[in-house]
């Protein structure tokens, strides 16, 4: 090797981050979410119009943030799955088993995962609202109420202190 020439990294990077925000709240007998339609690479908007909510069931939405192409995929497979079980055993699946469902699939990828962090609301059985949030890897956990995306680190204190009423005291 002669001494001008240098070694060059060469490496592959899958993934890009396309931006936007989602959020959930549940109550008692409530649930509502929420996601923004822009797409975004870099300090470029390559649509305004790419939608980030899914209705799953009638009692239950899925939103997806992260890399758009695996969180449509993602949805695709998923309401795949929520067909096939529609078509066994002829009602939709509920709520808690969709989370479950979820994690499955996505646990299932962990080592090429989606690059996807997923919330999941609506109503459960009981008629309580419900909200599940997803990472890449299917770790899940219910709660009250959770944002994701690039907004988060702004919306996720203010839900926390307005829609849960927990705060730091000092």
């Amino acid at each position: 090797m002669s001494p001008s020439a240098t070694a060059i990294e060469r490496s592959f990077n899958p993934y890009t981050e396309n931006g936007g925000t989602i959020l959930a709240i549940a109550g008692k007998d409530f649930a509502v979410i929420a996601g923004d339609t822009r797409q975004t690479e870099g300090y470029s908007i390559q649509t305004r119009y790419a939608p980030k909510v899914f209705r799953l069931t009638d009692k239950a939405v899925l939103a997806v943030n992260g890399f758009a192409a695996d969180g449509n995929m993602f949805v695709k497979k998923v309401k795949q799955r929520l067909e096939w079980y529609r078509h066994a055993h002829a009602k939709d699946m509920p709520i808690k088993a969709i989370a479950r469902l979820i994690q499955t699939m996505l646990y299932a990828q962990r080592f090429f995962p989606y690059y996807v962090y997923n919330i999941l609301s609506g109503i459960e059985e009981d008629g309580t609202g419900a909200v599940y949030s997803f990472d890449p890897v299917g770790s899940y956990e219910r709660e009250a109420c959770r944002a994701a995306g690039a907004a988060q680190s702004l919306v996720q204190p203010f839900l926390d202190n307005q829609a849960s009423f927990d705060s730091i005291p000092f």
